[in-house]
C-alpha cells in the first residue's frame, strides 16, 4: 500500500472508510537540517498509534497497515518535500499525506474517523484565485493562493500578445472617435486622430480581445475570483470593458515582470484575508438576526439535531475547544466519553464532518471571533 498526496479533505477523498481510522497531526521543517528532529516526531506519534491499536482493535491488517506507516519514517522523498506541517491519514486500504504552509501542533488519534478539524481550518481560509497579469502589449493568466501560484495554459488558438491579436487591424489614422466596449458598451472615445489617440484605441481592442478569451477560457472553466494585475492607468480602462462576472473590484497595481512571486502571493494573502473577514462578518450579522426569530442558536444539543435532521446552514466551531464524545446518528444522540478512550474523536470533530455530508457551511473561529461562549453556533436555514 503506498501514500499518496493530497489537498481535498478526508470526507471528500474517502469516499468509505474502514475503522480504525488513524490521524497523525505534526509540525515540520524545510531545511535538511531538521529532518532527524521530524522524523523522531514521527516516530514517537506513531508509536502513540500503535499503543492505541494494540489494545483496541484486532483486525487482520492492522500489523500491514503499521507497518506501511513505519517505513515512512525513513522515506527521504517524503521528508525532503516537507512545508510547515504534516498530516496524515489512514485506514487499511489508504495513507493520505498533506504537506500543509502552516505549523500545527503534534497530535495522534486512532478513532472511527479521522480527525479533520485542524486541516478543515487550514483549507477553510484559502480561497483560489485566478489572476489576469495584464500589460499593453501582453497577458498572462496564473492560478493560485497565498501559498501557491502556477500559469494557466490557456488554449491553443488564444493570442497572448496585442502584435499577434492586432496585426495589421491597427487603428487608422485621423479616426474622430471609436467606440471602447462596442456598441453595447457605450464608452465612447473622442480623439484628433493623433499618433496617441490611435495608440490608445489599440489597447482597448486588445483589452477586449483579452476579456472575451479569459472570460471564455479561463473564469467559466474554474469559475475562480478574477483579479486584476495591472497598472493603474489600464486598470479602470479595462474594468469599464469588462464582461467578466468573475472579476473582482480589488487590484493589484504593476506589471507581472517587476513582481516576484513572493510578492504575489502576499498580494494574494491580503486580497484573501480582506474577504474572508468580510464574509464572517456578515455571517455574524446574520447569527445575530437570526437570534431573534429563532434561527439561530448556541445551544450544543439543539445544533446536533438540527444538525442530524438537515437543518443547519452555517455551523461555527470554537478554535482548539474538545467536547469527549461522538454522534449516534441512528438514535439521533451523543454519546459522552473521555478523550483518552482510542474509540472517541473530538464530539465537534465529527459535528464538523457530518455537516459536510450536509450541504453546511462550517467556519472555525477564534475564541474571541465566535459569536457564543458555548463553543459552537449555528445558523438555521428553517426552525
Amino acid at each position: 500500500m503506498n501514500y499518496t498526496f493530497s489537498s481535498i479533505l478526508p470526507n471528500q477523498l474517502f469516499t468509505k472508510h474502514e475503522k480504525p481510522c488513524i490521524s497523525i497531526y505534526m509540525p515540520t521543517h524545510p531545511l535538511i537540517f531538521d529532518r532527524k528532529k521530524d522524523m523522531l516526531v514521527f516516530k514517537n506519534l506513531v508509536k502513540e498509534v500503535a499503543h492505541s491499536l494494540e489494545l483496541t482493535y484486532d483486525h487482520p491488517d492492522i500489523d500491514h497497515l503499521l507497518s506501511q506507516i513505519k517505513t515512512l519514517e525513513h522515506d527521504v522523498d517524503l521528508w525532503n518535500q516537507t512545508k510547515n506541517g504534516l498530516v496524515l491519514f489512514a485506514d487499511v486500504n489508504h495513507i493520505v499525506i498533506y504537506l500543509i504552509e502552516s505549523e500545527v501542533k503534534p497530535l495522534s488519534i486512532v478513532s472511527t474517523s479521522f480527525h479533520i478539524k485542524p486541516l478543515f481550518e487550514y483549507y477553510q481560509s484559502i480561497e483560489t484565485f485566478n489572476v489576469l497579469a495584464l500589460d499593453t502589449d501582453a497577458f498572462t493568466v496564473y492560478e493560485g493562493n497565498l501559498h501557491h501560484i502556477e500559469s494557466v495554459q490557456l488554449s491553443s488558438d488564444v493570442k497572448t500578445s496585442s502584435k499577434e491579436i492586432l496585426g495589421s487591424d491597427h487603428t487608422d489614422s485621423y479616426q474622430t472617435h471609436g467606440v471602447y466596449g462596442g456598441a453595447q458598451d457605450g464608452s465612447t472615445f473622442h480623439g484628433h486622430g493623433g499618433k496617441s489617440d490611435d495608440l490608445d484605441l489599440d489597447r482597448i481592442k486588445f483589452f477586449r480581445y483579452v476579456d472575451r478569451h479569459v472570460l471564455e477560457d479561463v473564469s467559466k472553466t474554474y469559475k475562480y475570483p478574477l483579479i486584476l494585475l495591472a497598472q493603474k492607468s489600464n486598470q479602470s480602462d479595462f474594468k469599464k470593458i469588462s464582461n467578466n462576472p468573475y472579476l473582482i473590484e480589488t487590484c493589484i497595481d504593476g506589471t507581472i515582470k517587476d513582481i516576484s512571486d513572493q510578492d504575489l502571493k502576499g498580494f494574494l494573502k491580503v486580497i484573501n484575508d480582506s474577504r474572508f473577514d468580510m464574509m464572517m462578518a456578515s455571517v455574524i450579522d446574520q447569527y445575530n438576526i437570526g437570534l431573534s426569530r429563532d434561527l439561530s442558536s448556541e445551544q450544543l444539543i439543539i445544533i446536533l439535531k438540527a444538525l442530524l435532521m438537515g437543518k443547519v446552514d452555517i455551523l461555527m466551531i470554537e478554535k482548539n475547544k474538545r467536547i469527549p464524545g461522538r454522534i449516534d446518528h441512528e438514535k439521533s444522540q451523543i454519546i459522552p466519553s473521555e478523550l483518552s478512550d482510542p474509540d472517541t474523536d473530538d464530539l465537534l470533530d465529527d459535528m464538523i464532518e457530518y455537516a459536510l455530508t450536509t450541504g453546511t457551511q462550517v467556519y472555525i473561529l477564534d475564541k474571541d471571533k465566535m459569536p457564543s461562549t458555548s463553543g459552537v453556533a449555528a445558523i438555521l436555514r428553517y426552525k
